[in-house]
């Protein structure tokens, strides 16, 4: 046709110059959305699960009960982002460059670090679990086994993004929130619902979710090789990697960890309830962008697309935002009971908080997407540091709503250094 440009967006997907930017978008929502819709569905599934666990035992064990879950859930999370050395990401991404990374080297290393995984789980939970916390034994040898399968689910899922098995990952989430859902009712009707129990049901489902995606994976791959010569390539991407997603899993959970220690489980508690109401949509949100990381890692999605599909996700998060702002505390307090009535201080704060952490999830997709590792953890760890240093200082006072606030801080900074990185990614490697 004379006077019309054609880009290829994505194979099958045809992008025309002159084209109505809401039209460009639905190609990208066309082509992709067998892959996304599945996982946005399968997390929101195993999200919805997650829910239901967190306040039937709310409801059932009480603030106390919930924070000394809520514990042992966020150490088996920071070990995990910290004993995979960022290459879960960083093996996921040169895989699907192509740049002479193996994945059954990636198995390898995989399996390998569950061990340094295991003894650091053990050291934390005994000696601040049980000390500062007062976990029973129970919890701490549960809390063990959740870090380890917390590790090789998320070591897997990587994986199967890495060989374009991505529909397997559905599977892998629907385990995880399942799993604990299944086994929290009917020990809640049989009236055996604790927090030992709770933590067992959530390692086994990591373990299901985990074991799943290792044998689709391994059914591509082949066994695992145990070279250590071969991870070298992996290992220095990760490093970069790392000061990215533990700096952003410090910002994500070191209130946690703080209240829990420094106030008490029950404070712990309250605030958790709040944060899990907000922090659903986030869910849809990172599911998404692993896809569009994906497409810009394998090139197939263009600078001159991106923000069309960016700006129409993010109304869709907004929307959702603005609704549990406005309406989340009132429903979840009729769920679990009026002893969790303060969440109506922290609710909107948080969820003013996740829509600054929206806007960082998009920078850091396209700077992973492109390959620039070394943009990472500048967003992450100035969200760490400022969420860290503000809430020493605040949360030792009692002062939970003022924890939501530092919440949003950090998250505001992490958004604008973020955006920053992002617009550097851009600038010097993906072509318009």
């Amino acid at each position: 046709m004379v006077g019309r440009r054609r880009t290829t967006l994505f194979p099958g997907a045809m992008n025309h110059g002159r084209i109505a930017w809401w039209t460009a978008c639905s190609e990208w929502f066309q082509t992709a959305r067998g892959e996304a819709t599945a996982i946005s569905l399968a997390r929101m599934a195993s999200s919805a699960g997650g829910i239901l666990v967190a306040l039937a035992t709310a409801r059932h064990l009480g603030p106390q009960g919930r924070g000394e879950i809520v514990f042992v859930v966020t150490v088996s999370m920071l070990a995990s982002e910290l004993v995979s050395l960022g290459t879960n990401v960083s093996g996921r991404i040169r895989i699907l460059r192509s740049d002479s990374v193996r994945i059954d080297d990636y198995l390898g290393l995989s399996l390998v670090l569950l061990v340094p995984q295991c003894v650091l789980m053990a050291v934390v939970l005994q000696m601040v679990g049980v000390e500062h916390v007062g976990l029973g034994p129970g919890s701490v040898a549960w809390g063990v086994l959740l870090g380890v399968t917390m590790l090789f689910a998320l070591m897997m899922l990587d994986a199967a993004f890495a060989i374009r098995r991505t529909l397997a990952t559905t599977w892998r989430d629907l385990a995880i929130g399942g799993v604990p859902m299944a086994g929290v009712a009917i020990l809640a009707i049989l009236g055996r619902l604790d927090p030992a129990g709770t933590i067992a049901l959530t390692a086994l489902g990591y373990a299901f979710g985990g074991a799943y995606l290792y044998r689709v994976v391994v059914g591509v791959a082949g066994r695992p090789r145990i070279v250590p010569v071969r991870w070298r390539t992996i290992i220095r991407s990760g490093i970069l990697v790392l000061g990215g997603t533990f700096g952003q899993t410090i910002a994500f959970r070191a209130d946690r960890m703080i209240l829990g220690v420094a106030v008490s489980t029950g404070a712990l508690g309250l605030y958790s309830v709040a944060a899990t109401a907000v922090e659903l949509p986030r869910v849809l949100l990172v599911s998404f962008l692993q896809v569009l990381s994906n497409r810009l890692a394998t090139g197939e999605l263009r600078s001159s697309d991106l923000a069309r599909v960016v700006i129409r996700v993010g109304i869709a998060h907004v929307v959702l935002l603005t609704a549990i702002g406005l309406y989340g505390a009132p429903v979840v307090t009729a769920a679990v009971g009026r002893g969790f009535q303060p969440i109506a201080d922290l609710v909107g704060v948080m969820a003013l908080g996740e829509g600054f952490l929206a806007v960082y999830f998009v920078g850091i997709a396209i700077a992973t997407g492109l390959g620039r590792f070394d943009l990472l953890p500048a967003p992450a760890m100035s969200g760490a540091v400022v969420m860290v240093v503000l809430d020493l200082l605040i949360i030792p006072h009692g002062q939970s709503s003022g924890a939501a606030w530092v919440r949003s801080a950090a998250f505001g900074v992490m958004a604008v250094v973020g955006c920053v990185q992002a617009a550097r990614a851009l600038s010097r490697t993906l072509p318009t």
